[in-house]
């Protein structure tokens, strides 16, 4: 049975005690390949929404249609800077976040692409690929790991963390993921964003790839501060280390950690 993950985007509209829904639960699409959360909420919304906080994640499996689906929901934050659909009503915010039923993220043709064959014929692979990063300061250095030679762009500097794996609840990924690069068991004390990527590139395998990389940034805190040690040696990472606030942004980081400074510092 073919494995396939995907991305739901929630929309949490908040006004005046009120939330709004659609058909009794929170406005929501599937994020399709190479599309931003913030296009998701406008294909349900329309455009005038501005997306905020990412307030919670869910995930769901099941199977359909000879596929293992592994379906990751996520809550953001969202102001409505217009006039809200006609079908939609505003109820008394309940105490937990009404999310659609997982069955009924129904499986969309387009995501056949990207469990079907590779084609030999130069079209580059469609794969989109959901990694949760994680945040990690203690005594005002950040937690950060420097990419290896099997990366795109090796030398440079990324925060810990790394791939959800199919049936992985994305909170328990970048635990583990943190813990084989860094060699420290943290804990995730808050959710910071969502963001997303898509560009066409060559992976360390040298597939042609249609990459579509979502990306979660959670806050962690260390159960220990430790000196990093990379327990999952020859892969992605080849160092780990503490980098004071004050130099981060002088050791070469790749976008994710620069948004990870400005994280930090924000508290």
């Amino acid at each position: 049975m073919s494995a396939l993950q995907r991305v739901a985007v929630h929309v949490a509209v908040v006004d005046d005690g009120r939330l709004l829904v659609l058909d009794g639960a929170l406005p929501w699409a599937l994020l399709a390949h190479g599309e931003t959360p913030s296009a998701a909420a406008r294909r349900v919304l329309g455009p005038d929404v501005e997306l905020g906080d990412l307030l919670a994640v869910h995930d769901g499996r099941r199977t359909h249609d000879g596929l293992d689906l592994h379906t990751v929901h996520l809550v953001l934050a969202a102001q409505l800077t217009g006039t809200a659909p006609a079908a939609a009503q505003w109820v008394p915010t309940p105490d937990d976040w009404p999310l659609a039923a997982d069955d009924l993220v129904a499986l969309q043709d387009a995501e056949r692409a990207r469990v079907g064959p590779v084609a030999d014929d130069g079209r580059p692979v469609v794969r989109q690929r959901l990694a949760c990063y994680a945040v990690v300061v203690a005594d005002g250095a950040l937690l950060l790991t420097r990419l290896s030679t099997k990366t795109p762009s090796p030398g440079r500097w990324t925060l810990p963390g790394g791939g959800v794996d199919h049936g992985e609840h994305p909170l328990a990924a970048v635990v583990r993921e943190v813990h084989e690069e860094t060699g420290m068991a943290v804990r995730v004390t808050g959710l910071a964003e969502i963001g997303a990527e898509h560009f066409t590139g060559r992976s360390p395998r040298g597939v042609l790839e249609d990459f579509h990389a979502v990306r979660i940034l959670v806050r962690a805190e260390p159960l220990e501060v430790l000196d990093p040690v990379v327990l999952d040696v020859g892969g992605s990472t080849d160092l780990a280390r503490w980098v004071p606030l004050a130099e981060a942004e002088e050791v070469g980081l790749v976008g994710v950690a620069q948004r990870g400074v400005q994280i930090a510092l924000a508290g």
